[in-house]
């Protein structure tokens, strides 16, 4: 059924080659369910058929790299766990505003946390010599700090946070950047995880067991994934890719003062795209088909750069352009600096107003 539908996609066109997908897929769940979870274990439901539709639009800018869609329920992972195509690493990646007082690292050795999940700290892995916040490491940092974590290059790796879905995409977007593709997000984090009454760890614990990276972590840049204050002043120049902020409407206007203290307003030629555009209320990505009407709207043609206040919820929407088709390199950009840079005095232009 694969080979076939890899055919009609070339032959027959994409609406034929999205049905024979989606019996493929929903076999591949029956086997699953059937092989893992056992006969009298409660089915999981394959994936809304419009979760694995493409649009004609989307599909020129598709990449082959990565699974189809990055998001996992907590049925998923516990099937990925009980039977691995590959070694199965779950992580933490938690972080919190400033602002909040909420320590990511702090309330994960408190507990709970999924069973053997280990931390990812935003602000560890990251250019320590910059002082912005959490900028990108260099590959050979990244990969040390991975392997400190014990993952491996060989590995699928599936992150969550403790607010549902809000710093795990940037964890995800930095092991895209860094060369690796099989890495997911459980969609609605820890709280989902507990709401379905899955198994938690609630042990108090004092610092970080060890980890054993089996055959290392090998990082490769993927330099076409990140933007700079230079190239974002260029694109707003002389045109190109979409700039979609991903702050909060009142902070994009400037009627709300920036936490950082830096400039309020927005870039010139930007869209705002609040990351709660592309959740439910439950801190969940929306389906497929609403994240495509939503970004329907926007032209994308040319690709997209996401910001946000420091890197990180721009990486929500990355996330939901990827799920709604657009995984090419050229629409998972991210400016890293975003408005802690570019806010700054040594930033650029600033507007307010909508």
């Amino acid at each position: 059924l694969a080979r076939k539908a890899k055919m009609a996609m070339a032959s027959r066109g994409h609406r034929r080659a999205t049905r024979m997908a989606q019996r493929w897929r929903r076999l591949s769940y029956s086997m699953c369910n059937t092989l893992v979870l056992g006969l009298a274990s409660p089915r999981i439901k394959p994936p809304p058929a419009s979760s694995l539709s493409v649009s004609a639009r989307s599909l020129s800018s598709a990449s082959p790299q990565g699974p189809a869609s990055a998001l996992l329920d907590p049925n998923e992972i516990e099937t990925m766990v009980a039977r691995p195509r590959a070694p199965v690493k779950i992580v933490d990646a938690s972080w919190h505003m400033p602002a909040s007082k909420r320590i990511g690292k702090a309330e994960f050795l408190e507990g709970p946390r999924v069973p053997k999940a280990t931390f990812f700290d935003i602000d560890e892995a990251c250019d320590k010599s910059s002082s912005l916040p959490h900028m990108l490491p260099t590959a050979q940092e990244f990969s040390a700090y991975a392997e400190s974590l014990g993952i491996s290059s060989a590995d699928t790796v599936v992150l969550y946070d403790t607010l549902g879905m809000f710093s795990a995409p940037r964890v995800w977007w930095m092991f895209r950047y860094f060369g690796h593709d099989n890495v997911f997000v459980l969609n609605g984090g820890l709280p989902a995880w507990m709401a379905e009454g899955k198994a938690l760890d609630g042990a108090k614990i004092e610092t970080l067991p060890p980890y054993e990276s089996k055959g290392g972590f090998k990082a490769e840049e993927r330099k076409d994934m990140v933007a700079s204050l230079d190239a974002v002043k260029g694109i707003i120049s002389s045109g190109g890719p979409a700039i979609l902020d991903a702050r909060s409407a009142g902070r994009f206007t400037g009627e709300v003062p920036d936490p950082r203290g830096v400039r309020p307003g927005h870039m010139p030629a930007s869209v705002n795209v609040p990351m709660t555009a592309v959740l439910d209320d439950q801190g969940r990505m929306l389906p497929e088909d609403q994240l495509a009407s939503l970004f329907e709207k926007i032209d994308l043609k040319n690709g997209a750069v996401t910001s946000c206040g420091s890197g990180v919820t721009a990486c929500i929407i990355s996330l939901a352009l990827h799920e709604a088709g657009y995984r090419g390199n050229e629409h998972q950009v991210v400016y890293d600096g975003s408005w802690a840079e570019w806010g700054s005095e040594a930033g650029g232009e600033v507007l307010t107003g909508p």
